[in-house]
């Protein structure tokens, strides 16, 4: 007669250890990609406070080109509407030749994290500098009515 030896079948699922292990480090995880999306959320905001301050400096360049502020002393002011936590500072410094400034644009935000951009750029007065319509032409040579002479080889209309 043969004897059997009962064999224990092999242990099905999980214990207890292995799961509070894996919960462990699911949860690790989580937290991880959790601080990660806070962190390119914040450097997402910078982008487009960077992006925004530098439109508005620009902007306030190309109104300073245009003359409709003058160079004549520094002025500051606070943008309006949706752009009301920004304020601007422009600087005109004369750069050595006439009518030629040295314009530096800052602009800051105030709300949140503090910001400010900085644009320089060397700008003609608008207002003295007038336009190819204005020119004057140059004085008539007068040494004794003698008449252009063309190159050799050359031919006259």
């Amino acid at each position: 007669m043969m004897i059997r030896r009962h064999v224990p079948a092999p242990r099905r699922g999980l214990s207890l250890l292995e799961v509070l292990l894996a919960l462990a480090i699911l949860v690790l995880a989580l937290a991880a990609i959790g601080q990660l999306v806070d962190a390119g959320t914040e450097r997402g905001n910078d982008a487009r406070y960077y992006t925004r301050g530098t439109r508005l400096a620009q902007g306030k360049m190309a109104e300073i080109e245009a003359g409709l502020m003058p160079l004549t002393s520094e002025a500051e002011g606070q943008f309006d509407g949706d752009d009301a936590a920004w304020q601007y500072k422009v600087t005109p410094e004369p750069a050595g030749p006439p009518n030629l400034f040295n314009v530096t644009v800052r602009v800051t935000r105030t709300g949140g994290r503090p910001l400010e951009i900085v644009l320089t750029q060397l700008v003609f007065d608008p207002t003295v500098m007038g336009s190819a319509a204005q020119a004057e032409r140059p004085a008539a040579d007068d040494t004794g009515g003698t008449t252009p002479t063309t190159p050799m080889g050359g031919t006259t209309p």
